[in-house]
């Protein structure tokens, strides 16, 4: 399972702007979503070209290539890759069947990976990946010699996908956006004069001035083409459970999910965090870049200054090397640097979005005592991750979570802070303006939406 984002666009504004081009605008902005894989697929009239690689969307395609992939419709995804050669899973999928072509990309995962696979090869299927996506893809070409239309297929699948996932299937006269019955990963429809658009967040819609149309609903299919808009229900659920990780990281600040903005609920998460667990201290201090949002609420409501004291290296990236565990710690402070007048003899609470492994918690403490801070407060503006996450959200066995086996206050000791506190739970609720009924808080509580 391993974190995404999808763009697609169906062009129906022959005259106006490149399919191509629109898509790696998309995937850019998007790009926080996924640094590991890059691909797009476009429609030529009817047949499908397409590249996928490891690398970021810069790396993989250029002006020249856009140029020679230009159709009327097409769909991409960025993957952030939790297993293995990130190769082997990079998408979108492509196949060949009874119908045609089919591209096939995927936000999510599935828990039931295994027992489909199993099933599928004791058939006959042979696959080439180890990725979700590609068993999808087997199931709706098999289920669509049943009916009359993949849409149909689709919905006779959707019952044995249990996970949490957004999906864009797309054939030659068509793109097709799915999301699961709970609603965990988002999908948002879009509108530009006759094109019409999916994306996982909105924030790309504003940069292409995109309309927001709206979000495809949970266990909906949505299709798109030269004739417009088209909609059915498959799987419903009482209980919904947006993942509430993209409230707290996944998402881009000024993107907006279920009528919230992001950098408002993050600025509420700190502002409620300043209630819940207050400092005495003389500065507040974020991490780059998710923690500006928390912090800046945090600082409101406790009255105190809010300094950028961490300076942190545009070039560095998730490939930085890293040979023995000592560079471990030197890659992460070649990633972060500290700006001492701000902090020197000062007593500073430091606001991250959230802490998973801990290893993160002890640089920042150490870089902040080596600039001279007379005390150092951690303030995490989301709760204790517990569980993992088997939907996409990080890949980790929990026994990699350090809060699942170590109390808070060990956890302060281990990461050398002055105090520690974490948001709680009904403090994350209150922030996205959520329930338990309608965000997937599961890496907190244990509660899964698909066991």
């Amino acid at each position: 399972m391993d974190r995404s984002g999808l763009f697609a666009m169906y062009n129906n504004n022959v005259d106006a702007f490149s399919t191509a081009a629109s898509i790696y605008y998309g995937l850019f902005s998007m790009q926080h979503r996924g640094m590991d894989t890059t691909g797009i697929c476009i429609n030529q009239n009817g047949q499908f070209k397409y590249k996928k690689e490891e690398g970021m969307v810069i790396d993989v395609f250029d002006e020249s290539l856009l140029k020679r992939m230009e159709g009327h419709a097409g769909i991409g995804q960025v993957l952030q890759c939790s297993r293995g050669d990130a190769r082997d899973f990079a998408q979108p999928i492509v196949i060949r069947y009874t119908s045609g072509q089919m591209a096939v990309a995927l936000s999510g995962g599935l828990v039931n990976t295994d027992e489909l696979r199993k099933e599928l090869e004791l058939q006959g299927a042979v696959f080439q990946t180890s990725d979700d996506a590609e068993i999808i893809s087997v199931l709706i070409s098999r289920a669509r010699n049943r009916f009359e239309t993949i849409e149909e297929a689709i919905a006779d699948i959707m019952p044995r996908l249990k996970g949490g996932y957004s999906l864009l299937v797309m054939t030659p006269r068509k793109i097709i956006g799915v999301r699961d019955p709970f609603g965990m990963k988002p999908l948002i429809l879009g509108k530009k004069r006759n094109s019409l658009y999916f994306s996982s967040e909105t924030c790309i819609f504003n940069e292409l001035d995109v309309e927001v149309i709206r979000e495809v609903l949970p266990g909906e299919i949505v299709t798109i083409n030269q004739d417009g808009i088209k909609s059915s229900m498959s799987q419903t659920s009482e209980k919904k459970a947006l993942c509430s990780y993209e409230y707290i990281y996944h998402s881009r600040p000024d993107s907006v999910i279920q009528g919230v903005e992001v950098f408002e609920a993050r600025e509420a998460m700190g502002r409620i965090l300043a209630k819940e667990a207050p400092a005495d201290a003389d500065v507040i201090v974020w991490v780059p870049n998710s923690g500006l949002a928390s912090a800046s609420g945090y600082a409101k409501a406790m009255g105190l200054p809010l300094e950028d004291a961490f300076i942190k290296n545009k070039f560095h990236c998730n490939k930085f090397v890293q040979p023995t565990e000592d560079m471990v710690r030197r890659g992460v402070t070649m990633k972060l640097a500290v700006i001492k007048s701000r902090v020197c003899g000062k007593r500073v609470v430091v606001v991250d979005d959230s802490m998973v492994k801990g290893t993160t918690g002890r640089i920042l403490v150490d870089l902040l005592r080596d600039a001279g801070a007379k005390e150092v407060h951690v303030r995490v503006a989301a709760p204790e991750v517990k569980y993992p996450c088997h939907f996409g959200g990080f890949d980790l066995d929990q026994a990699s979570l350090i809060s699942s086996h170590v109390t808070t206050e060990h956890i302060k000791d281990m990461i050398g802070a002055d105090s520690l506190a974490f948001l709680s739970v009904e403090g994350l609720l209150e922030a996205c303006q959520g329930t338990e009924d309608t965000l997937c808080m599961a890496c907190f509580t244990g509660k899964y939406p698909v066991e």
